[in-house]
């Protein structure tokens, strides 16, 4: 076959185009890597927007966790105030209760001061008694009155343990027990 050489050039340009009307069109100024960039943008864009709806939600949730924390404390803080006003009542009971018991305890005790310190006999005057001395009664000690307690005290027990034993308080033992030693070194 004997081609001429313009029949070759015609060739050619046919060749060229059919290449060319079958590769895919580009639009004018538009290129992939800016395609891609425009992409990319978008996907931060939204990643951003995401992440300040979290950290919003966040320091709601941390808002709302320290005025909980707030509240709790003023409850707690009113719990405590009570408490310690409630502390304060009850010690000032028991002061006056302790005073109370104590000024019982010494009138018992100037009692059996008066009753030492008056004559142990008296003279019968009555006809019947012709004239003969009789003896008052003594007045129990402190150790007949609260046998109990002595008898713990002597087996060595605490003063908490025999206040919770005979039901008294341990002001009450303690003082108890002070009578009894006084009362001792006076008839001893």
């Amino acid at each position: 076959m004997n081609v001429d050489p313009w029949q070759l050039v015609v060739l050619l340009g046919a060749a060229a185009a059919a290449a060319a009307l079958l590769m895919p069109r580009r639009k004018a100024g538009s290129r992939p890597d800016e395609a891609n960039a425009a992409q990319l943008q978008a996907a931060l864009e939204q990643f951003m927007e995401t992440m300040e709806a979290d950290n919003r939600e966040i320091a709601e949730a941390i808002a709302g966790m320290q005025q909980r924390v707030r509240e709790e404390n003023a409850g707690r803080d009113e719990r405590i105030a009570a408490l310690e006003r409630r502390a304060a009542e009850l010690e000032q009971m028991l002061s006056r209760a302790e005073r109370r018991l104590e000024e019982r305890i010494n009138g018992l005790g100037r009692g059996a001061e008066a009753a030492a310190a008056a004559p142990a006999s008296v003279p019968d005057l009555s006809p019947e008694g012709g004239g003969e001395e009789r003896r008052e009664p003594e007045e129990p000690t402190i150790r007949s009155r609260y046998a109990e307690l002595f008898a713990l005290h002597e087996q060595g027990k605490s003063v908490e343990a025999i206040a919770k034993q005979t039901g008294l308080n341990k002001g009450e033992v303690m003082l108890i027990l002070q009578l009894a030693k006084r009362e001792e070194e006076r008839h001893g």
